[in-house]
């Protein structure tokens, strides 16, 4: 694996343990005792995460003569069954501390000399949220297409439905999983129907990522949060856009393939606390709440998320749409989906898991590079935003490896990352 250069950077490797990876989440709920059941669950999650890097690795490894698919499946059979084996004779006490390294580069913040270029970023950065808050205030631009999920038939179960388990984390089984997806499942409207525009499904050819928009897929995951002492159900889709053109001769921001991340957080019974979104590159991070309750725990601070400045609707109750604006694909309405005659298309669901090894030729290769990247997606913006600490800010990146503050650090895979964010009030129902 090492000579042919393929390393997948969804999770992190554990040192002697190679049956085992961890993400931020698992590193954070690590049981305080690894002989129970809870410490064997953890385990497992661990080993989950493993097999799914595996898995990547393996299907994209070269071979010196053409390898049938049947072949590739059996050599995964077989690393799942070594993987599984070595679960059943480890034990969560002697899993290493679990050190996830952030996403930032603190030699970079060094060398930019951070403290003063923290303070003199604050100007920007409020005024970014300035102009942020005004185009989530204006009027939407006019729709001109819809992008709708497939239907569901009945309702998915609450989180608090979901089969308990030792470490108390919400963890649906594959149908449950589905359905919830489907059901949460946002509409997105676009004002601009030229190719840019329009959200498409990521294939490869040659190496190269391209999105091509004959059919449109939301890449999806689950994953949890910790809110208010309980950890919460996540749901999150992904759409990808073939580019975010220039706007002006010089457009720092523009670049090859762009596109949005919504998460949707639900309360124990079902109904939604809150949704977030950031684009793949770990900007624009905004917060919508459901409930005029949940407030901005600090919202003047610089490096803080721009907070969507009306209550939005509850997907349990009612389809959300999503309202995009043309070119930059910033979210600049939300609301509930109402009976029109625009041209729809039906969006297709697919495991975000796919991403890491997409069909290319005859063989297989990863959306991300070894360090988690996209290549081919720098924009102009890393050159002036280096002193912040945030490597190649714009470029596209893989889920664990979104830093979405320039001030501070926060990432989108924090497990406390909305407790972090919002008033810490009594609220969960």
């Amino acid at each position: 694996m090492r000579k042919a250069g393929i390393r997948d950077a969804g999770a992190r490797r554990i040192e002697h343990y190679p049956h085992l990876r961890a993400t931020r989440r698992l590193a954070a709920i690590r049981p305080a005792s690894s002989r129970e059941a809870a410490g064997q669950r953890w385990l497992e999650l661990l080993a989950e995460e493993a097999l799914s890097g595996w898995r990547s690795e393996l299907l994209r490894l070269p071979e010196s003569a053409p390898l049938t698919p049947r072949g590739r499946t059996s050599r995964v059979e077989r690393m799942e069954a070594c993987v599984q084996r070595l679960v059943e004779v480890s034990t969560a006490a002697g899993v290493p501390e679990l050190e996830i390294p952030d996403a930032y580069a603190n030699w970079m913040r060094a060398l930019g000399l951070y403290p003063v270029t923290r303070w003199l970023a604050q100007p920007s950065v409020h005024g970014y949220r300035a102009d942020m808050a005004a185009r989530l205030e204006a009027e939407p631009p006019e729709q001109r297409m819809l992008f709708t999920p497939p239907e569901l038939k009945g309702n998915p179960p609450y989180p608090a439905a979901l089969p308990d388990n030792a470490l108390k984390i919400p963890l649906p089984g594959s149908g449950a999983r589905e359905a919830m997806l489907t059901y949460y499942a946002p509409v997105v409207a676009v004002a601009r129907t030229n190719p840019a525009n329009l959200p498409g499904t990521v294939g490869l050819s040659n190496g190269r990522a391209e999105v091509l928009t004959r059919t449109t897929t939301a890449y999806q995951w689950v994953s949890w949060t910790r809110f208010q002492g309980e950890y919460l159900l996540q749901l999150n889709y992904q759409f990808w856009f073939s580019e975010r053109p220039e706007q002006k001769l010089v457009d720092p921001y523009a670049g090859r393939l762009d596109g949005l991340i919504w998460r949707v957080t639900l309360q124990p019974n079902g109904h939604v606390l809150a949704y977030d979104s950031i684009h793949p590159c770990g900007c624009y991070h905004k917060v919508y709440p459901v409930s005029s309750e949940l407030r901005p725990l600090h919202p003047d601070k610089a490096g803080q998320p721009v907070f969507y400045p009306e209550r939005v609707p509850d997907a349990r109750s009612e389809r959300v749409q999503l309202t995009l604006e043309p070119d930059t694909h910033y979210i600049v309405d939300v609301d509930s989906v109402t009976k029109n005659d625009l041209p729809t298309r039906q969006y297709r669901m697919r495991d975000a898991d796919l991403l890491r090894h997409l069909p290319d030729g005859r063989g297989y290769g990863s959306l991300y590079d070894r360090h988690g990247f996209v290549p081919g997606t720098r924009r102009g913006e890393r050159w002036f935003l280096w002193p912040l600490g945030v490597p190649s800010a714009g470029a596209m990146r893989q889920p664990g490896h979104h830093a979405i503050a320039f001030i501070g650090k926060r990432h989108f895979d924090d497990p406390a990352v909305l407790e972090d964010v919002l008033e810490p009030r009594p609220f969960l129902r």
